[in-house]
């Protein structure tokens, strides 16, 4: 199972808004849904992101139920894989503190994959057969490009994105772990 990280198992765009708050920079407010995604083709957000990646990672809190499902989902002998842009290439320094946010979270996994936006060859090299992301667009490529069954986890960013892609959904962990344990009927 590939799991990204940020709003999936933290609620990073949460601790967007405070971060924007505390730059004290105007420009920031009409980029507030493009930083909120991590849209880093804008100047103005991978600075932001750049300068600020670390705290907001620091301050997003887990998702509730997510270091439990996963656990489970192991115990049940499915390997877990997160996937996630976080990474030293685009956001330095974000490495050692999101290991240590995993742990501090009781996040369990088998592996990780950083600095990966694009989450289509990490699923393809890593043999993912079923992927959780909140990004629409990751989504929909991983479904189209290797075909395999994809959750969309939604947040008020992502929702009517991931409706309007057609992408089977879920609001919080326990509906996760029902679709993930139930079967997926997409």
């Amino acid at each position: 199972i590939g799991l990204d990280v940020d709003d999936v198992i933290f609620d990073t765009s949460g601790a967007v808004s405070p971060a924007i708050e505390a730059a004290k920079d105007e420009r920031l407010a009409k980029y507030k849904l493009d930083i909120a995604r991590g849209d880093a083709s804008i100047p103005e957000v991978k600075e932001f992101w750049q300068n600020g990646a670390i705290q907001i990672l620091k301050n997003a809190k887990p998702k509730p139920g997510a270091a439990e499902v996963i656990r489970r989902l192991r115990e049940n002998g499915n390997k877990i894989v997160l996937i996630t842009a976080r990474g030293e290439k685009n956001f330095p320094g974000t490495v050692a503190v999101n290991e240590k946010v995993l742990r501090d979270a009781g996040i369990e996994y088998d592996e990780i994959i950083y600095d990966s936006p694009d989450k289509v060859d990490a699923c393809r090299e890593n043999e993912v057969e079923i992927f959780v992301d909140d990004s629409p667009k990751n989504c929909v490529a991983v479904r189209q490009e290797l075909g395999i069954p994809v959750i969309g986890f939604e947040s008020d960013i992502t929702r009517e994105g991931l409706r309007e892609a057609g992408v089977l959904s879920v609001n919080n962990w326990e509906e996760l772990e029902k679709k993930l344990l139930g079967g997926i009927n997409e």
